[in-house]
């Protein structure tokens, strides 16, 4: 098996979009990120209401390559499921979303990154997997968020539910294109979604969505606001 690191670039890759829109940036468990961009309370109205575009790009991307029974033997071994190409499932680690037979995707939150490279290395070794490679994408895409109620109009509009444009049949992650840009999406939620693009791409999607969600009231919004949101998404659904 072997496990492959990214070299951390000295800034992330919307960092001066987001300047240029009023971002506020401060220490977030290790990252520098947009927390605001002069109201967090506002910010959080925007996504009760309509479309928040968040800077996810912090986000660890690790790229599980194996044979198809291999890497099948290793997501069921890490995450207790069998996870379906097209399919994501989270865990406390993160997502782990099946883009083909022979290759997954785990995004998680930066503090757990290493420990995962490590894990994946260890069980590989204990099922004697050694045509398993582990590439570290963080440097090389961005990721960017949509959230809020009004998501799934915008989402739509986007293509990222797929020709029948019904989120009921939609699979998880995918593959698309928005106006020419490649873009893996993943439906976290009814109101959730993210979209992983190339770092030279980036500034790109992030002006063509805000572009496409006018119509829907799209805003940026920073992490404070992004994290209420998640909380009031998490308490709804278990009141549900």
């Amino acid at each position: 098996m072997s496990v492959s690191a990214s070299d951390a670039p000295s800034s992330g890759p919307l960092d001066e979009v987001l300047r240029r829109a009023g971002a506020v940036f401060a220490g977030h468990k290790g990252q520098t990120v947009a927390v605001n961009y002069g109201s967090a309370a506002g910010e959080l109205a925007v996504c009760v209401r309509a479309v928040g575009l968040v800077d996810r790009s912090e986000l660890t991307k690790l790229v599980l390559e194996a044979p198809p029974a291999q890497l099948g033997h290793l997501l069921v071994r890490l995450t207790g499921r069998i996870v379906a190409v097209g399919g994501a499932l989270q865990t406390d680690d993160g997502w782990w979303c099946r883009a083909t037979e022979d290759g997954a995707i785990l995004l998680s939150e930066p503090a757990i990154g290493a420990r995962l490279r490590e894990r994946l290395r260890d069980q590989a070794q204990v099922l004697h997997h050694v045509s398993v490679t582990v590439t570290d994408r963080s440097a090389q895409w961005a990721a960017i968020a949509l959230i809020g109620d009004a998501t799934p109009k915008l989402l739509r509009g986007l293509c990222a539910y797929g020709e029948s444009g019904d989120p009921r049949t939609a699979a998880p992650f995918s593959a698309g294109v928005v106006r020419g840009v490649d873009v893996m999406w993943l439906l976290e939620s009814d109101r959730e979604a993210l979209a992983l693009v190339a770092r030279s791409q980036a500034a790109e999607l992030w002006r063509m969505l805000e572009d496409a969600g006018r119509p829907f009231g799209i805003s940026c919004v920073g992490h404070e606001a992004a994290r209420r949101y998640a909380l009031l998404e998490r308490s709804a659904a278990v009141s549900r």
